[in-house]
This record gives structure tokens, sequence and C-alpha cells, in this order.
């Protein structure tokens, strides 16, 4: 079977739509969807609209991310930067009733004898802490019984494993090995940070048991200049070419 998953869309639907693309070609079996379709891009609306579709084609399972939670009022802005704060408001003028229910009916985790998927971390799915090194990946492999654990929201790609220590890799797949726990964090679609502009998503072939971190390219320069039709701070369309 094969999982095409992804995350931090941020209403980029330039990026969004050649992720889709990329998965279709690869016959993907069924779509995880790990949080924050909204917040940051120019095309919310539209975003949220075709994860709705994907629920319906490929039984998407779909995960919240603090910025979706935000838009409807379930997670506060305080901690949110200025440029965060501003696109959060714009957004939720775009969208509509359907919208903001769908955000919130969005589950926290997700999971199933392959592996476990959440946004932020296992261990406090609710609190949106990050797995930022060796130290934090620790504590969140207590967290899950699965070989597997998949995460989003730091917007950079990075594979952690647990065999007699813990450690970190940059790599653009892994061959699972049957005695060793993996967390995978598979990058983000619409907002990439790790100086990499393309949009990064993960294919999981469970009959070859390998995780592939996957670049696509997209129309960059079409996304940066709805940003700015809209009036959103110019940095969210600017850092979208420099991939941070």
């Amino acid at each position: 079977m094969k999982f095409g998953l992804f995350s931090d869309v941020h209403a980029n639907w330039e990026a969004f739509s050649a992720v889709i693309e990329e998965f279709n070609k690869e016959r993907v079996d069924q779509y995880v969807f790990l949080g924050d379709i909204v917040g940051y891009g120019a095309d919310p609306v539209r975003c949220v609209r075709e994860l709705k579709e994907l629920i319906k084609r490929y039984d998407c399972q779909c995960l919240a991310g603090n910025h979706d939670h935000a838009a409807c009022g379930l997670t506060d802005t305080a901690l949110f930067n200025a440029h965060a704060k501003a696109s959060i408001e714009w957004t939720k003028r775009q969208l509509e009733k359907e919208d903001f229910d769908f955000l919130a009916g969005m589950k926290m985790v997700f999971e199933n004898k392959y592996f476990l998927a959440v946004h932020a971390n296992p261990v406090a799915p609710k609190e949106w802490g990050y797995i930022s090194d060796i130290d934090d990946a620790h504590v969140n492999f207590k967290c899950f019984q699965q070989q597997l654990c998949f995460i989003g929201h730091s917007h950079r790609p990075i594979i952690f494993t647990q065999f007699d220590t813990v450690d970190a890799i940059i790599e653009p797949e892994v061959k699972l090995k049957k005695k060793g726990k993996y967390i995978i964090n598979i990058g983000s679609v619409g907002q990439p940070r790790d100086g990499n502009p393309a949009a990064c998503c993960a294919i999981y072939d469970t009959d070859k048991s390998l995780v592939e971190i996957r670049r696509v390219r997209y129309d960059i320069t079409t996304a940066q200049e709805k940003i700015y039709q809209a009036n959103l701070p110019k940095i969210l369309a600017e850092r979208l070419s420099l991939g941070k």
C-alpha cells in the first residue's frame, strides 16, 4: 500500500496542486494530511475545498494544525508573530461557515497498524510543541507503539531514528528496519523552511518498507503574486523563493 503524506499547505494552491499531481503519478492509495491547510498564503478557500475533495476521492485522513485552529478560534494567536497574525485575520475574512466547521472538526491524531500521524508531536498534540532535536525526539518516542510516527509543523524535513540510541538524519529516503522506531518530519508543501523552495511531501510504500521525502517544483511566482495582490505581508511571498 502507498500512502501520500503532506503537511503545512498554508493556502498555497500552486504548491498543493503540484503535490496532488505527484501523488496521482505515483498512484498512492490513501492521502494523509498532517495539518495547516490555511495561514500565510492567498488561497485558503480553494485549498480547503480541494482537501474536502481528497476526502471523497481518496478517503484522505485530515489532521488539524495550529493555524487551522487559530483560523476558527480554537487556538490563541498570542504566540504568533505579527505576519502570522495578519494572515490569520485575513484568512478569517475569506472563509465561510462551512469552512470554519470543517477546520474545527479535523482530528488531532490519526493512527493505523502502520503508523501514527500528528501535526506537531505525539506527547501533547494540542499544545503545538516542536520536535526540534534528539532530546525532543527521545521523549516523543515513548508516546507511540507503532514503528513509525509522521509529523509536520516545523516545515523542515528530518528523520529521527531510535535503535540503541536516538539519532537524526537528513536523507531523501529511509528503508525501515524491523527493530527500529522512526519519527519522520515530512516538511511543508506550501512554505518550506529548509533552504529548498520546492514543495515537500512524503510517500510511504508499506510493501517496500520505504519512506521517501519528495521535493516537487511548482509555480512560485504565481503564488507570490497572489500574496502581493491580497495585500498580505510581503515577507510571506518573498520567503517562498528562498525556502525559509
